[in-house]
Formats: C-alpha cells, sequence, structure tokens
C-alpha cells in the first residue's frame, strides 16, 4: 500500500556514494509497493498508457504496446530505440481510434510521434533526494526513463493549469515549459544509459546500460540527486556521475516514462530525502 512516511525515519549508511568517501544519511520520506489498486492514486498518466496492478507490481505500457509488439513479431526483430519504424503501424492505428482530428494532436512538426506515456507520481521531493525502485522489462523493445527534478518554467507543481496540456510526446517535456532531469535505460541500440536536462534535451552524461546484461531480469534502480551532483546505480553498480555546473535543478515531482514499444514492471518506489 503506498504511504508518505512521515514519522518513520530510515537512516541508512551508503558506503561508496557520492560526495567522495562521504556517508548519506537518508529519511524515507515517500513508499509505493503497488500491492493494491489503491496505490495509483498517488500517480497520473499523461498519453495513451495502461498502468495496473499484477502481482504486487506495477504493469505499465502503451494502449498500443500490442499494434507495435506485433509488428515487430513480424519481421523477426525489436525496436532497440534507434529510429522509429514503429510509427508506420501506430499511426493508423491511433487515426481508426481517435479519429483523424483527435489524432492531430499526436503530431509535432507535422511529424506523428504520437503512442507514448508519462506516469507522474505526485508526490514533490526536497532538493536533495534518492530515487529507488525495481524495473524488469516484458518486453524486448526500448525505451525506458526515469524523469527527476520536474517542475514548471516557474517553478510549479508539473499539474499546474498555467503549463501547456501534454499527451507523452517528448517534445513537450524536453522542448516546452518543464524543467526536469531524465535517465533513459533499456536501450539495446545504443549500449548507453544516458541523462538529459531539460527544456534543451540537452545530454549531460552516459555510461553503461547495465540492464542490458540480463535484458529480462529484474533490476535494482537508484538515483542519487544532492545539490548539483548526480549519480545513477543500476544493481548497486556506478553507471555515471555528473555535476550540473549550470543552475542545477532542485527539487520537484518523478515520473516514469515509456516509448510505445516498451512494457515493463515497477516495483517498491522510494524516495528519500538526503540528510544534511
Amino acid at each position: 500500500m503506498n504511504k508518505t512516511v512521515s514519522a518513520l525515519f530510515v537512516i541508512l549508511i551508503l558506503a561508496a556514494s557520492c560526495r567522495a568517501q562521504d556517508d548519506l544519511k537518508l529519511k524515507l520520506i515517500y513508499s509505493c509497493d503497488f500491492d493494491e489498486p489503491s496505490d495509483l492514486e498517488d500517480w497520473t498518466m499523461e498519453g495513451p498508457g495502461i498502468a495496473s496492478i499484477r502481482d504486487g507490481k506495477l504493469l505499465i505500457h502503451s494502449k498500443y504496446f500490442d499494434v507495435i509488439d506485433q509488428y515487430y513479431t513480424r519481421a523477426g526483430s525489436s525496436f532497440t530505440g534507434q529510429g522509429g519504424t514503429f510509427y508506420e503501424v501506430l499511426e493508423p492505428a491511433m487515426i481508426r481510434d481517435l479519429g483523424e482530428e483527435e489524432a492531430k494532436k499526436y503530431y509535432y512538426r507535422d511529424t506523428f510521434r504520437g503512442g507514448h506515456l508519462v506516469y507522474w507520481n505526485h508526490f514533490k521531493t526536497p532538493d536533495n533526494y534518492v530515487i529507488e525502485c525495481d524495473f524488469q522489462s516484458l518486453s524486448e523493445s526500448a525505451l525506458h526513463m526515469l524523469m527527476f527534478s520536474g517542475t514548471g518554467d516557474k517553478g510549479q507543481d508539473v499539474f499546474d493549469p498555467s503549463l501547456k496540456k501534454r499527451n507523452g510526446m517528448a517534445a513537450q517535456y524536453t522542448k516546452g515549459d518543464l524543467y526536469n532531469y531524465r535517465i533513459s535505460f533499456f536501450a539495446p541500440g545504443r549500449g548507453t544509459s544516458n541523462m538529459r536536462k531539460c527544456p534543451g534535451r540537452i545530454l549531460t552524461a552516459k555510461g553503461e546500460d547495465l540492464t542490458l546484461k540480463h535484458p529480462m531480469a529484474r533490476h535494482h534502480l537508484k538515483i542519487i540527486k544532492h545539490e548539483d551532483l548526480i549519480e545513477w546505480y543500476i544493481n548497486g553498480a556506478l553507471s555515471f556521475r555528473f555535476n550540473d555546473e549550470e543552475a542545477y535543478l532542485k527539487g520537484g515531482q518523478t515520473a516514469i516514462r515509456l516509448m510505445a514499444p516498451a512494457k515493463g514492471l515497477y516495483d517498491n518506489y522510494r524516495i528519500y530525502e538526503i540528510l544534511d
């Protein structure tokens, strides 16, 4: 059952973590275990995504996952995270489903870019925090992302009505009126886990995509965000470390993002405050 933890203090010591040899002291401030359907009340979907509970985990994918999965099955391949041939079947499927007028909302600069999703968590992080969760892909196709420190361009809640409407298209999150970091992973076509800063879609860091060592296994993901320093861990191993020296982002909201060909399970979503 999801819960905001106000009274419980969990003090953890993380050896060999950020800030050189310094240990981190953490306070658990948010937890979601996806044990019950009511846990989804802490989340809001943008785009044609489907979120449900399966065996105590979050099952998440695009409404059009099956259309794309069948396309790649016939081709004997999968989406590696590069190229976008799946739009050949996704665009007509969404037009049939929504009608041409409604489907126009999924075009960016006259090019169809719909079908993807962003699943926002309502909880607002402090400025210094750690995110942890478990992840398992249910498809060989890419791409998964974690978004964090999300705010409006004036520091608003990401759901503030003054912000432009969003429906999962990438440019709305990378070139619009949102500030956020995002880390993408499970990308066989490139082999790296990449971090970008938005708006601007600025590539800030790359590291080994350790989810690809055992692609269909369960993986533990961790983001440490302490002032200007961000570290990305997969299964306890450091993928990359980045110091944001240009107006680093502070606290905000977090999200799970999937491209339309992807499907996966998430569990044990935790947010900790870093205690100075």
